[in-house]
């Protein structure tokens, strides 16, 4: 069994910490120490202390100056000898089975924070007071307050991704206070508590440590209980009046602005400008002219943050009103604060909707409405799972920073897998115009003899385009003049092979940004790529004077680093394909499962006697069948079980549902990581590069097939440490892409 170190900070707790101390002794689960550290009280609460401890040795008590709560939480930090450290106010208690509950949640589903709701508990004075024999009355049962409390907590768990929401949106409340945490002394490590700060010190300290990667667990059932009285309404007052009041907030929000997490700062923004409001109010009430002129300045700095342009109107006009119109600012804040009393929909982070209803006509509001910034131009357009995959992951996570975000509709008809009925050819000259109507032919033929599964297809990529991707209501945009009336402010050009001439019919100026538009700030390249690590040499000064006109390049293929790097004379960054932006769970909300079960997943994208072979062995030795998926005329041929029909939705749906994965398509490798599938990879022959890159940046070589060795589906993979390494490669590349943008 496993020891809980319970941190109790004290100071003049003396009619509360019997029974806080109570709480911990009468757990169920009893292999504990309780550490409590007295910061300079002044009353008889260290001798009750005292007295507890030769009674049970379990609770050690450390006297100290007054320092303050969060010198006393980084003593008791450093005191600590258990595994997991708890952390309990002197005013608190806690349900007699929540260790029990706690450990168990922590040991089993392996998580480093574990925590649950609060229940406010407030007794009257009279059962708080200390008795003649030095002993607390007894308080309403701790372990059925109200009859809400159960027999047993329900869990929910969040890996890294999922904790970040908890912590910046989801469980706010329940995640700024360090009060109910079990916390895994490993994950602590170092961490202590800023001293610095006089408000806030234990959600920055939380915030640091979520920033570490951690999963957690959270139980809504308020096991953990909170006094509401005097002295702590008097603390808050006081801590308002503090000089660090908003600045806990104001380090988060750098945090995340940092990182390019836009949303999460924009959440301490609105917070943050509350904060210093309510500040300027008590400074106002005190009548203190030197706080006054203090938090004016502290206001005029935050208006020049990058992120409090991102605030709601509403937001700016409170704000703002505050400091030069104070009697405005009474009106708009009373107005809200009503609303809110009475229309309990209303966030007080999101006064939007109190302006829209106060004044709105049905509910509306007569503001400008604001275009999204950013245009993505890539091969949306292209029937192809890894294109239309790529594009909807670079779309969601810039979507997800909340950074306005469109997929320009730029649809030329050059594009292949859309418009087969077009005599395309990369090819110029006659010889070009013969082999594109040979291929226009072959491809009206084919989609002739497979003609229900040709449109089913269709509709499968079209429902996934239009639902995901873009507008179908806008007008597509089939030439460079039509790309001069688009309102966007910074164009990001790729993922995918936006620069392969033989996709493109030629290097096309649209993927290098080289239109003539005024809106336009600024052009970023993001994973651009041609296929390999270089172009064929009669390109190089087509492309030299075309990438004059990215702003910031950054490539998908390692490899085309020094290529693109000589012709540029700039910096060149290589980064991840925009679909590991998106976790495994993200994806599985717009995939489509299959019918089928037990089975091997075969794609191509260029024919592999080998790799058909491999998968046809592996079928005999496991005794599952083969499926085979087609975007394309292009398949193994082999009498495997064929769907000519999926969409990139049910495409996801196959790799997940899939026992092995075979293929020599990127993006199908791609996944099978992501999906953490036992997956075998086989290099394209001219397009290798990038699966060789992408196994190597994951650590995962020994899973690209190479001939004559004894390569294995099954080889052990440690995924944790793949997920370790594709984290560090994504927040790189989301780095280089939000740095450039905000």
């Amino acid at each position: 069994m496993k020891k809980i170190s319970v941190i109790i900070p004290m100071y003049n707790a003396e009619a509360f910490i019997m029974q806080c101390i109570r709480s911990v002794t009468e757990q169920t689960y009893q292999n504990w120490e309780a550490v409590v550290v007295d910061d300079g009280s002044l009353d008889q609460g260290a001798a009750i202390c005292e007295k507890m401890s030769r009674e049970d040795n379990r609770i050690r008590l450390y006297r100290q100056d007054n320092k303050g709560v969060s010198y006393a939480r980084n003593k008791g930090l450093d005191l600590a000898e258990g595994e997991y450290v708890f952390f309990l106010d002197s005013d608190d208690a806690i349900h007699p089975r929540l260790f029990e509950e706690m450990i168990g949640q922590a040991e089993t589903g392996h998580t480093e924070l574990v925590f649950c709701g609060y229940t406010m508990w407030t007794p009257s004075l009279a059962e708080e007071t200390e008795t003649d024999s030095n002993e607390i009355r007894k308080t309403p049962s701790l372990s059925n307050p109200g009859g809400r409390s159960g027999d047993t907590l329900k869990w929910q768990t969040a890996d890294e991704e999922g904790v970040q929401k908890w912590f910046h949106r989801t469980h706010i409340n329940e995640m700024s206070g360090i009060g109910g945490k079990l916390i895994d002394r490993s994950a602590v490590g170092s961490l202590r508590f800023d001293v610095s700060l006089t408000n806030g010190e234990d959600t920055y300290f939380l915030y640091s440590l979520i920033c570490q990667g951690i999963r957690a667990a959270y139980s809504s059932q308020g096991w953990y209980y909170y006094r509401r009285h005097q002295e702590s309404v008097t603390h808050s007052v006081q801590m308002v009046c503090g000089q660090r009041y908003y600045e806990s907030s104001r380090r988060i929000r750098d945090g995340e602005y940092r990182r390019g997490n836009i949303a999460y700062a924009l959440t301490w923004e609105i917070l943050a400008a509350e904060q210093i409001e309510k500040n300027y109010m008590m400074q106002r009430r005190s009548r203190d002219r030197e706080g006054m002129k203090r938090i004016r300045r502290i206001a005029a700095e935050e208006r020049r943050h990058p992120m409090f342009g991102q605030l709601y109107l509403s937001n700016k006009i409170l704000f703002d009103s505050c400091f030069s119109c104070y009697p405005l600012y009474w009106v708009l804040s009373r107005m809200v604060s009503i609303l809110q009393n009475r229309l309990t929909i209303i966030p007080m982070t999101d006064l939007k909707e109190a302006f829209q209803l106060c004044f709105g006509r049905k509910g509306e509001i007569s503001m400008k409405k604001r275009e999204a910034s950013v245009g993505i131009l890539t091969f949306h357009c292209s029937n192809n799972y890894g294109a239309m995959l790529q594009a909807y992951g670079l779309k969601r996570f810039l979507q997800s920073r909340r950074i306005r975000t469109d997929i320009v509709r730029y649809e030329p008809v050059y594009m292949t897998g859309r418009h087969w009925w077009i005599p395309y050819s990369p090819i110029k000259g006659l010889r070009g115009r013969i082999w594109g109507i040979m291929n226009m032919w072959t491809g009206f033929l084919a989609h002739l003899r497979m003609r229900k599964d040709f449109l089913r297809q269709r509709t499968n990529m079209n429902r996934f385009r239009f639902r995901y991707l873009v507008d179908k209501r806008r007008h597509k945009v089939l030439s460079e003049i039509g790309l001069r009336r688009l309102p966007y402010q910074y164009y990001v050009v790729g993922s995918d092979q936006i620069w392969n001439p033989d996709i493109t019919c030629g290097l096309r100026r649209a993927y290098f940004g080289a239109f003539k538009n005024i809106r336009k700030k600024k052009v970023i390249a993001y994973a651009a790529s041609f296929g390999g690590a270089a172009l064929d040499p009669k390109y190089d000064e087509e492309f030299s004077k075309l990438i004059e006109n990215v702003d910031a390049v950054s490539v998908r293929e390692e490899a085309a680093v020094p290529y693109v790097k000589r012709l540029c004379g700039r910096e060149v960054t290589a980064v991840l394909d925009p679909v590991f932006f998106l976790p495994k769970e993200a994806w599985q909300k717009v995939e489509l499962t299959p019918k089928r079960e037990r089975f091997i997943f075969l794609y191509i994208t260029e024919k592999n006697e080998e790799m058909i072979e491999y998968a046809k062995k592996l079928s005999e030795d496991t005794r599952l069948p083969v499926v085979e998926v087609r975007a394309t005329m292009v398949g193994a041929d082999a009498e495997f079980e064929v769907d000519h029909g999926a969409g990139p939705s049910e495409f996801l749906g196959y790799i997940d549902k899939a026992d092995y994965v075979v293929s020599n398509s990127f993006h199908a490798v791609a996944f099978s990581i992501i999906y953490q599938k036992q997956f075998l990879a086989f290099a394209h022959s001219s397009l290798g590069a990038r699966v060789r890159n992408i196994l190597k940046l994951h650590g995962l070589e020994n899973r690209l097939y190479s001939k004559g060795e004894d390569t294995r589906i099954d080889a052990p993979a440690d995924w944790d440490e793949v997920r370790r390494k594709t984290k560090e490669q994504t927040k790189l590349a989301k780095e280089f892409l939000i740095k450039n943008i905000v």
